[in-house]
């Protein structure tokens, strides 16, 4: 991944689940993971864990997991002619979050893939509807 890549926060895929490998249930099985700058999403069986690598050392890492039933909509938003990746927002519940006017409200988990991998933003697609929503 070039420079613009890590500072646009663009997916790669990966193998690296070290932060939950200890929290995996025996029943559950990795489907897909993808690396940004730090954080990664990986893609479970059962449900979607975020992994928010925090300051600068990274040391302190904070991992939220979606449950499945939590999963309600995914929304992408395909590149243009002067954009160059593939919006992905997947709608849950339960991660919520203030806005500017002090108002709480359940967002989105919101990730960008590079539109070279335009593919692999269909299959994350593909596999939210088929684990998730359908």
């Amino acid at each position: 991944m070039g420079l613009y890549g890590k500072l646009v926060g663009n997916a790669t895929l990966t193998t690296k689940t070290d932060y939950i490998d200890d929290y995996l249930l025996d029943n559950e099985d990795v489907i897909m993971a993808y690396q940004f700058i730090r954080d990664s999403i990986i893609l479970t069986n059962l449900g979607i864990y975020i992994i928010d690598v925090q300051g600068i050392t990274g040391k302190k890492v904070e991992v939220k997991f979606f449950p499945a039933k939590t999963i309600k909509t995914i929304s992408f938003e395909t590149a243009g002619n002067f954009d160059l990746d593939v919006d992905i927002k997947i709608g849950v519940d339960g991660n919520t979050v203030v806005n500017q006017q002090g108002i709480y409200h359940s967002a989105p988990i919101s990730f960008k893939v590079p539109r070279s991998q335009a593919k692999e933003a269909k299959e994350i697609v593909n596999l939210i509807k088929k684990y998730y929503l359908c």
